[in-house]
């Protein structure tokens, strides 16, 4: 596919033609509010495993963990899969994968089970704070991660995921001086602001905005 040039008359013309597709993904996205603690855990490998990974290499493997029950599996296994699927640092994103499955399945006192507990970790009257605790809690995953996360399971409609893509094509755009993703808190809501602001701009939701200028790099508009 050939690249397409980012301005912002290209950004909205791009929307108008794929809106249907954009709009589509984001009620899929919103589905998943309501889904099991075992189906967020899906959303959650998937991101841990997108980075510096093809987004559907990704999505491939996560499935397969999770249907073949592999997650239960010790972390060589889990690596040996993720290496079959072309996952970058297999070893590391199993060891990110057992841990934070333990981590998430520990007994507290409102629910002495040891099971998945991820829905009772979402505050729905604080987003904030709960991608705060995705981002300093969980391995494998930074603000980007935590924000694309909440996003793919229908809680981050206001969040901005600033990927390697978005970062550059936020350069391009002029609304930061270099390329660089954001490391610190502080510069990703700062980058967040202004995309927040260029949304606004050129009338396109923020919620929408990151699968826009995903496809406008890579064709698809997925994850």
């Amino acid at each position: 596919m050939e690249t397409i040039s980012v301005t912002r008359e290209n950004i909205k013309q791009h929307y108008r033609e794929n809106r249907k597709e954009v709009e589509n993904r984001l009620e899929e996205f919103s589905d998943l509010r309501g889904s099991s603690d075992k189906r967020k855990f899906n959303e959650l490998v998937f991101v841990i495993l997108t980075s510096q990974t093809e987004a559907q290499k990704a999505w491939d493997a996560s499935k397969k963990l999770i249907d073949q029950n592999i997650s239960e599996e010790k972390t060589p296994q889990i690596a040996d899969l993720l290496e079959r699927c072309e996952v970058s640092y297999p070893e590391s994103k199993a060891e990110y994968i057992k841990e934070n499955k333990s981590m998430l399945s520990q007994p507290t006192l409102t629910n002495p089970k040891r099971a998945l507990k991820i829905n009772s970790r979402i505050d729905e009257e604080d987003l904030k704070k709960t991608r705060r605790w995705f981002a300093e809690n969980i391995k494998g995953i930074s603000w980007k991660g935590s924000s694309h996360f909440l996003r793919n399971i229908g809680y981050g409609n206001g969040f901005a995921i600033i990927s390697s893509h978005i970062s550059s094509q936020m350069c391009e755009l002029g609304l930061t001086e270099n390329p660089d993703l954001p490391e610190e808190y502080r510069e990703y809501v700062e980058q967040e602001q202004k995309l927040r602001e260029f949304s606004e701009d050129i009338g396109i939701d923020i919620k929408a905005l990151d699968l826009v200028l995903w496809s406008m790099r890579t064709g698809e508009i997925f994850k």
